[in-house]
């Protein structure tokens, strides 16, 4: 069994006690996956308490997100437990002392990552622990399906492919916060679609091909249905992609001195003829005359 290198992907290690008076067993792999650590266990029924003092002292903050495939996992966590069913995630903080105990055979899949690079708070995270979200929740059944992916296929993708897996995962986890930050009912209709689309476009601007079937996939809904969340919004998908790419463009010709080119490039836009004409469009001025102005028309600035 190899660990994973990277500090921010080990493992939290756990000690279990089997609760049946039979023959046991208990089968486990751990590796990292595109920069996450995952680990697929199969055994009797059992307890199971994390040793936080093992956990390196540098690592940073990490959360785990499990999914159970049969079985029932009860997570005891600040006083509270909570019962995930079989097909149910949840996401919880393993830098506070946490316990699960799984009364049948299982089989589940765990998958930890930095709780920086999700965004959850502490106190939204708290909130996580204490709720599963089923499959039965719009964000939970994408999480759940990723989390299957990750668990059946994950060892054979290619590293690309891997790195992508585990990037939709923690765009799914950012959607499971909204929905339980928003009281369960966030992701429950449009408005929550909506909201985890952009979620995905703004992780994804810098990627020329993103696109209505791109998110759709990323969400695993149809494009239909996709554009049907922003009929009761201010914006089409595809207005929202371009204002979002401009945020981001006017924000690094302020405050960088990055050529234009190089701008337009790292949101996405191939041809900078393309990208210049787009924005004068909208500020009735080049990128270069935008900066120049902003910069209180002092030199030229770096040119396309």
């Amino acid at each position: 069994m190899q660990l994973p290198s990277n500090s921010a992907c080990v493992l939290v290690q756990m000690s279990a006690k089997t609760l049946v008076d039979a023959p046991a067993y208990r089968r486990m792999s751990r590796h990292e996956f595109g920069g996450l650590a995952m680990a697929r266990i199969a055994s009797v029924p059992q307890k199971v308490t994390a040793i936080l003092g093992e956990v390196p002292a540098r690592s940073p903050e990490s959360i785990q997100v499990q999914l159970v495939h049969s079985g029932e996992l009860i997570l005891d966590q600040g006083g509270r437990q909570t019962s995930v069913a079989a097909g149910g995630v949840v996401v919880y903080d393993v830098s506070r002392p946490f316990e699960f105990v799984y009364p049948q055979e299982f089989r589940t899949t765990i998958v930890q990552m930095p709780t920086a690079s999700t965004g959850v708070s502490n106190g939204v995270l708290k909130t996580l622990s204490e709720r599963g979200s089923t499959h039965r929740s719009p964000a939970g059944a994408v999480l759940s399906r990723l989390l299957r992916a990750a668990g059946a296929h994950g060892q054979q993708l290619g590293e690309n492919s891997r790195d992508a897996l585990s990037r939709a995962i923690v765009d799914a986890v950012r959607m499971v916060t909204r929905e339980h930050a928003g009281g369960g009912t966030l992701d429950s209709g449009r408005a929550g679609l909506a909201e985890a689309a952009r979620d995905v476009a703004r992780v994804h601007l810098s990627d020329p091909g993103l696109s209505a079937t791109v998110i759709a996939n990323r969400l695993h809904v149809s494009v239909r249905t996709l554009h049907a969340a922003f009929e009761d919004e201010r914006e089409t998908l595809g207005q929202l992609i371009r204002r979002l790419r401009l945020e981001r463009a006017r924000q690094q010709l302020e405050g960088t001195t990055a050529p234009v080119r190089q701008i337009a490039e790292s949101i996405g836009y191939l041809d900078v003829t393309h990208f210049i004409r787009t924005f004068k469009t909208t500020e009735n001025l080049t990128p270069a005359q935008w900066r120049r102005r902003r910069l209180g028309g002092t030199g030229e600035g770096p040119r396309p």
